[in-house]
């Protein structure tokens, strides 16, 4: 919702989830390090921020109610590669801590490789591969039949 500032979103997607402003405030700063002081306390409307920080406004308010399945399509586009990395460390932990089912659609195979253990592609609504990725062990299939040589 673009009228609103990110921190009147953050709160209209707690209150959908029961989420008292406090516990969104909580949950919003363990995403500091994502938001690199951009988003939080400016004064400015989610339709006047970067495509940037909107992706990361997006990616916050999929993960605030710590959601069971949580679903990301690319959602490395439009940051930077230091947001690049922050949001693949905070995917694992994410992962990690809750247990969750995370999918993420994405084109960047590189950023599926590192976070993914396991990756479906898809042709046509289809999916035509289904790699183990336990250990990063998919770029040489993943390679192999993109017919990527050197």
């Amino acid at each position: 919702i673009d009228y609103l500032t990110p921190e009147e979103y953050f709160y209209f997607v707690g209150k959908m989830y029961g989420l008292k402003k406090e516990e969104v405030d909580e949950r919003v700063a363990g995403f500091e390090r994502f938001m690199n002081s951009e988003v939080i306390g400016q004064k400015k409307l989610i339709r006047n921020y970067s495509a940037g920080n909107k992706q990361k406004i997006g990616i916050i308010s999929a993960m605030l109610h710590k959601p069971q399945v949580l679903i990301l399509d690319e959602p490395f586009n439009f940051l930077d590669p230091s947001s690049q990395s922050i949001i693949k460390h905070l995917l694992k932990a994410y992962n990690e801590e809750t247990g969750a089912t995370i999918l993420v659609s994405s084109h960047n195979l590189n950023h599926t490789v590192d976070i993914c253990p396991r990756i479906a592609l898809l042709e046509s609504g289809k999916i035509i591969r289904d790699i183990d990725n336990k250990d990063n062990s998919a770029e040489k299939e993943l390679e192999d039949y993109f017919n990527v040589t050197e």
